[in-house]
Formats: C-alpha cells, structure tokens, sequence
C-alpha cells in the first residue's frame, strides 16, 4: 500500500508539474482558478474543456485573463454551485431532521411536564391557603398547553420544509440525468459516454484492469431513412439501443454515440469477453424482423458492424477511440453485418 501511495503521490505531484508548465507555456497566471482548469487539462479529465483549450492552441490564440475567466466560468463554476446545491440541500434535510426529533423529544418531555403540574394543581386544591399557588399553577398549565401547540405547529412546517428540500434534490439530480441522457432511446448520450470512459480509462490504470470500448453502427440507415421516413428510422435506432442494453453488463454503458452509432464501454471487460458480448448483440440484431409502425410493412432485416478496441495502458482516450472507429471502418468495408477485433499484438498489450 505504501509504494502504491508513492505512486499516486508522483502521479499527482507529474500532473500538476504539467499543469505548471502548460500554464506557464501560454503566459496563464497561476491562480488557483486557472490552475484548477489546467490540471483538469492536464489529466485529460474533462472533455469538453479539453476540446476547447486543444482548438484555441491549434489556432494559435491567447489565453487572456478574460479568455482564462470565461473557462473557469464554463466548466467549473456551475458544476460547483450545482454540487454545493445538491450538498447543502443533503446537509439542510439531515438537519431538518435532527431539529424535528429535537421537537418531538421537547414536546413529549412539555406533555409529561404539563401533566405533573395538572396533577400538582388538583393536589393543590385540597391544601389550605393555596389560592396563589393554585393560580400560579394554572397560568403554567395553560402556558405549557400553548407551547405545545407552538412546537406541533413548527413541527409541521418544519416537515413541510424538509418535503420541499427534498423534492428540490430530487429535481436537481433529475435534470442532471436527463442532461445525461439521449432522448429518443433513453441511454446514455455523447456527453455521458466522454465522461465515463475518460473516468474508466483512469480506474484501468489505477486498478490495473482490462478496458473494452465497442463501437457500434446501424448498417444501410440512410436508405432505410430516405426510404422509409424519420419514424420509422427513429424505430430502428430505439430497436438497436434495446439490444445493446439487454446483452450489455450492469458494469457496462451503452451511449448513442451520435446518429446510428452508439458505443459500450466495458470496465473490467475483457477482449474475449467484448468481443463474446458484442457477437450476441450482432446475431440478436440480425435475427429480429421489424414492421413499420404505422403500417406494419415488413422492414426486412436490419444488421449492424461492430468495432472493438482493447485498452492498452499506454494510449489517450482519443487514440482508443480511433481504433474502435478503424475496426468499425473495416467492419463496415469488409461486407457489414460482422464485428473486428484489434490485432493480436494489441490484445497482447491490453492483457
């Protein structure tokens, strides 16, 4: 454990050595903001910001104090609010809740305290004289009765409050996932998928286990579009993202990954076990017989080509990716209907 911890510690210690270099490469100040964006670079963790400071250094163009601003801004301020939203409303239920089982200890301790004084208060009324305590008594009887019902009262709207809480959590985390998430099939869309095979790329490394990344494409849909109208091309597309859920792992996440492609990426998958999942998705698409919708006309069979890639530990998501398109490329120009693994001496690296 010690030497792994070493080697976490020289991880982060290289990563934000290159964050540091990069920023001082480009005349970026080293604010703690601007160094937040950079070791986000630097470790390839965030894609889009990726895409964005990858297109302004192949364009040539400077990274102003605004420009440094405006990513800072874009990619981590409104992840920040959100989560601390999220947080606060998690720490604001949980204290809710401490302050309601306060209320209910206090007002069951009034209750027994109000009885003591009704009984103290009939006890009162056989003694001599005791017209001043007895009033006395009472005005605290009547008193305790009154702030019971203060405390059921702030009780209620305590509850209330707690129920908004948590329904605004529950919105929070819905739009989350629907901003997640592909519309017209239900998986996860391009956004998702980036994210998560950036994030299973990294547990590969740390954990040392096997990355499978499929890639999956709808053969002939443009004739089957052109030919047969959006709807039903949508059906096709729906079709195909059923059978890659249902022959997909929990573990696994199957994104559209734009049009008719979509992707699986495959956590501790594998090759033979990728290539065994993306063969039954293949012969499953292959056996179904779709009828139009609207009119029940046979659509005849519908194949897909399939791409696989084996992480090799050594390669950026960007270069896994490429191989996964290269295989689906020669998938599709070697007759379609089939999948194509990566070549021997690439599944040698990747085990």
């Amino acid at each position: 454990m010690t030497v792994n911890g070493r080697l976490l510690g020289n991880e982060g210690r290289d990563h934000a050595q290159k964050a540091l270099n990069l920023m001082e490469q480009f005349n970026v100040p080293p604010t703690p903001e601007n160094y937040a964006v950079w070791v986000s670079f630097a470790t390839d963790s965030n894609p889009e910001l990726c895409n964005s400071i990858k297109a302004r250094i192949e364009s040539e163009e400077e990274f102003t104090d605004t420009v440094s601003a405006d990513l800072f801004e874009q990619y981590f301020q409104w992840k920040a609010i959100q989560d601390a939203i999220l947080e606060s409303g998690g720490a604001m239920s949980r204290e809710l809740g401490a302050v309601k089982q306060s209320l209910e200890a206090a007002e069951r301790d009034t209750a027994a305290y109000g009885q003591a004084l009704e009984g103290a208060s009939t006890e009162l009324k056989g003694l001599p004289d005791n017209d001043g305590m007895k009033v006395l008594v009472e005005s605290l009887v009547s008193a305790t009765a009154k702030m019971q019902r203060r405390s059921q009262d702030l009780e209620k709207r305590l509850q209330e409050t707690s129920n908004e809480v948590t329904q605004l959590r529950s919105n929070l985390e819905k739009v989350r996932e629907e901003a997640m998430t592909d519309a017209l099939t239900g998986i996860a869309n391009r956004k998702r998928f980036d994210e998560v095979l950036r994030k299973a790329r990294r547990d590969s490394d740390t954990a040392k286990k096997p990355l499978s990344l499929v890639l999956c494409d709808i053969d002939f849909f443009k004739r089957f579009n052109d030919t047969w109208g959006h709807q039903t091309g949508d059906q096709i597309i729906r079709f195909v993202a059923g059978c890659l859920t249902r022959h997909s792992a929990d573990s696994h996440l199957v994104a559209r990954y734009g049009g008719e492609e979509f992707g699986i990426v495959m956590q501790g998958t594998s090759p033979v076990e990728a290539a065994q999942v993306a063969e039954k998705i293949r012969r499953t698409v292959e056996s179904k017989k779709l009828l139009r919708k609207s009119t029940n006309e046979d659509l005849g069979n519908i194949t897909v080509s399939l791409g696989i890639a084996n992480y090799t530990g050594n390669e950026s998501v960007e270069e896994l990716i490429e191989r996964a398109d290269s295989n689906l490329y020669r998938s599709k120009t070697e007759g379609r209907n089939r999948l194509t693994e990566d070549q021997p001496e690439n599944n040698a690296n990747a085990a």
